[in-house]
């Protein structure tokens, strides 16, 4: 049976809460153990980088982890190519593991610094993410963040958190098999339902540096992120 049609219209809960700092536990050093890193490999090429390399202590222009801390910073120019076809290029570090909303719920957060945004400045700083595209995508501007969901009535985007001082924001991405899609953003919690459509594929989550929109095919015109957080979970169904 098609899903009903004015569940398709209300897609979008726009449900915001204030919630204390201390409901995000960002105590703990990046987990690069479960991710891959996507960077560039020349002009127009890409490289994947298995987590396997990258927890033996990987650097290179685009990537770096601080030995001491654990921060990996991310960094993407107007020279990268581009991610799955979109406009603007990214760094990223994608969850080795694919895993589907219906089966298990899964929870991604992160705490970071940004660093320097492209001259647009707007940085993509997180995401879920599917083979056919990206179902939620973290956009920061200096002064909040946005969460950009796709679902299968078109692209709707709201509001979920500002940005602390010196660019720092802490996230957490929460699924859940019935469709809902919790983003809290410095403790602002919002809450998104998605159609059954939109979560049929398999997603991974990524830990994102990435320009978007209008950018200057430069080296000049970078984004730069330092996350000091990143961890991701999923829950097996009792």
């Amino acid at each position: 049976m098609p899903f009903p049609i004015r569940f398709l219209f209300a897609a979008l809960l726009a449900l915001t809460t204030i919630l204390p700092a201390q409901a995000l536990d960002l105590s703990q050093r990046p987990e690069t153990g479960n991710f891959t890193l996507q960077e560039p490999a020349a002009r127009l090429k890409l490289r994947l980088v298995p987590s396997t390399t990258l927890i033996q202590g990987y650097h290179s222009s685009f990537y770096q982890q601080n030995p001491g801390t654990g921060a990996i910073t991310l960094q993407t120019d107007g020279l990268q190519p581009a991610i799955r076809g979109q406009i603007a290029p990214e760094t990223l570090l994608r969850e080795n593991t694919a895993w589907y909303f219906q089966e298990t719920p899964g929870v991604m957060q992160a705490s970071l610094h940004i660093d320097h945004f492209p001259r647009n400045g707007q940085i993509t700083i997180g995401r879920i993410a599917s083979k056919t595209g990206s179902v939620a995508d973290l956009r920061a501007t200096a002064n909040q963040v946005e969460a950009v969901v796709h679902t299968d009535t078109g692209v709707k985007t709201a509001v979920v958190g500002t940005v602390y001082p010196e660019g720092r924001v802490s996230y957490r991405f929460e699924t859940r098999p019935d469709g809902l899609l919790r983003v809290t953003v410095n403790g602002t919690k919002s809450t998104f339902l998605l159609p059954s459509a939109a979560t049929a594929p398999p997603f991974w989550f990524e830990a994102v540096a990435g320009e978007t929109g209008w950018h200057m095919p430069s080296h000049n015109d970078m984004g730069r992120v330092t996350f000091t957080s990143l961890q991701v979970q999923h829950f097996v169904r009792k």
